[in-house]
């Protein structure tokens, strides 16, 4: 029996497929990919993984056909590589659906484009003492990420943001924390525009409350989750902006040429309070710099429509047709606003707000 199973073992290594894998003309369609023979076993691409269709923790990859075996104490263990790193299969052609998305984001940032893999799929047969190795030709699989239902926020603290006291809890919000602002039409590209002193520091964070993901800076340029990185600083006093590319995952500090006006109230005039300019006031973010940055914390709306107004007055106003994420500008349309609870922020330089919906 053991002679069968070596002369076996070493078939199936010779056994390898000879077709070469072809692109697909549309990837969208998620076509089923052309079988890879493995002599008594062989894969099946799925063609096209869209994460905008995928609901459980896994998401398949292949169909699998196990090469089989005379003895039964010998079992496959799968493994699949995507451009030669290892994620755990199972028997059903299926990995860790999250894992897959983390390694696509950090390959190709979180655009919902079309990214092309290439993959080889390894069955390693082994009883517990012997094992044989057998791998497919290499094929390609195309991953699309889900887009961005909303922004994935990242937030400014240092001695020059808010109230200056590097607080990160998530209750500092608003005030030591200020939120980046996202596109409207794109939410993996965050920008900020404010006024910076040269001399006092700053760094991003992710998430409220903890340090773990952070830009500072190293050698006068930005580095992102670098432990001994310093604090980010501006070379002389002024506005700029701060864009970071998720895609890209870069991050870039230039001044700011455009004209900036400094205003003593905004409020949110709207449908629900009669269009008073000058009612429901947001607060000023910051306090130890020149503010350009609002928020009105936990405010509910019916289905309504709103601008957001400067000094009490319709001399300055801002509008748009977005709605949780907009670039407000002069004098533009009436915002339509969703029924629900909301934190909303504003930068009065850029005209970008965020209606951030209560947890």
């Amino acid at each position: 029996m053991k002679k069968f199973l070596y002369i076996a073992a070493t078939a199936l290594l010779l056994a390898s497929c000879t077709e070469d894998f072809k692109d697909w003309a549309e990837p969208q369609s998620n076509p089923q990919g052309e079988v890879i023979s493995f002599g008594n076993g062989s894969v099946a691409p799925v063609g096209t993984i869209d994460f905008a269709q995928v609901t459980g923790e896994r998401v398949k990859v292949c169909d699998i056909s196990a090469p089989s075996t005379s003895d039964t104490t010998y079992t496959p263990e799968y493994t699949i590589y995507l451009d030669g790193q290892a994620f755990a299969m199972g028997a059903d052609g299926t990995i860790d659906a999250q894992e897959l998305k983390d390694y696509v984001i950090a390959l190709y940032g979180k655009a919902p484009e079309p990214r092309v893999i290439n993959a080889v799929v390894e069955w390693v047969m082994t009883n517990g003492t012997t094992a044989t190795t057998i791998k497919s030709e290499p094929f390609e699989l195309t991953v699309i990420l889900e887009p961005i239902a909303v922004p994935d926020l990242w937030y400014l603290v240092g001695s020059c943001i808010g109230d200056g006291s590097w607080g990160n809890e998530q209750a500092k919000i608003g005030t030591a924390l200020i939120p980046m602002y996202a596109d409207s039409e794109d939410y993996t590209v965050l920008t900020y525009v404010g006024y910076f002193p040269a001399g006092q520091g700053f760094k991003l964070i992710h998430t409220p409350g903890s340090w773990d993901e952070q830009w500072g800076m190293t050698g006068g340029e930005p580095v992102k989750n670098d432990g001994g990185s310093g604090n980010i600083e501006v070379p002389a006093d002024g506005y700029y902006q701060i864009t970071y590319d998720m895609n890209t995952e870069s991050l870039t500090i230039t001044p700011y040429e455009g004209a900036v006006a400094v205003y003593s109230m905004i409020g949110m005039p709207g449908g629900y309070q009669d269009w008073n300019p000058a009612g429901n006031l947001m607060t000023p973010m910051s306090t130890v710099v020149e503010n350009h940055d609002w928020i009105l914390k936990d405010a509910t709306y019916d289905d309504t429509e709103l601008k957001f107004a400067a000094d009490g007055g319709w001399g300055v106003n801002w509008g748009s047709n977005t709605f949780p994420v907009g670039d407000g500008v002069a004098n533009g349309a009436n915002i339509p606003v969703d029924a629900g609870t909301s934190s909303v922020v504003f930068n009065d330089i850029l005209g970008k707000y965020y209606f951030i919906a209560a947890q």
